[in-house]
């Protein structure tokens, strides 16, 4: 029988490896829409590097997930956290970072995740994206992780497999980026959603098509707005 250590540490190697399978099909989405993000970038300014950003800000954290190595879950979460912080590129890339870090900390200690840890996990994962923020504004990468904190609070008490709360998440989102168009004068100037909202669905949907084992589509729903 093992002890509870080996039995902490098996978890630790368990949630580590899945924690770097999800991260690799972000990665990959970011690494081919890349361009298509870095052109939608117009707000705060047009510096057209919100997806280098995040590319370099998540291929940070594959890389610190390929280094570490299976410890206590605590330890793991805590250092894999302040090791992403630190390695995070830009604005979006610092907030990105804590809305993985609101996730990983929040995520159950063990067993499956449902509706309800979730919901919890995107709520911690929204208010540490809002922490991050010195004059939060609407219309961005915010907005976006807000969106998806009250879709998976409204569904919390579904039992329902964790693809289809997901994919539910997915279309909220896709309706979110399409309506930063207005909320931000700036982006509905420009005819563009925000380079950073946009960015994060990606992500999701490379996340919630890797939990089922599919493809991820190229270019993502996310980016398909640009020309609408």
């Amino acid at each position: 029988m093992m002890s509870d250590l080996e039995v902490d540490s098996v978890r630790a190697s368990s949630e580590l490896a899945l924690v770097r399978r999800l991260a690799l099909a972000a990665l990959e989405a970011l690494e081919r829409e890349r361009q298509r993000i870095d052109g939608l970038n117009i707000y705060p300014v047009p510096d057209g590097d919100t997806g280098m950003n995040l590319v370099l800000t998540v291929r940070a954290l594959v890389e610190e997930l390929d280094a570490s190595e299976p410890v206590e879950q605590a330890v793991f979460r805590r250092d894999f956290a302040r090791a992403l912080l630190m390695r995070a590129r830009g604005t979006s890339g610092v907030i990105l970072s804590q809305i993985v870090r609101g996730a990983v900390e929040a995520a159950p200690v063990s067993g499956p995740i449902d509706g309800r840890a979730l919901a919890t996990m995107l709520e911690r994962s929204r208010d540490a994206a809002y922490s991050a923020v010195a004059k939060p504004a609407e219309g961005t990468i915010l907005t976006l992780m807000r969106e998806l904190a009250d879709e998976a609070r409204g569904r919390r008490r579904k039992t329902l497999p964790l693809d289809e709360h997901l994919d539910a998440l997915v279309e909220r989102g896709e309706a979110a980026l399409e309506r930063t168009r207005e909320q931000s004068p700036t982006l509905n100037e420009a005819g563009v959603v925000d380079a950073g909202a946009a960015g994060l669905l990606v992500c999701l949907l490379a996340i919630a098509r890797a939990v089922t084992g599919a493809p991820v589509v190229t270019p993502a729903p996310a980016l398909r707005l640009v020309s609408s």
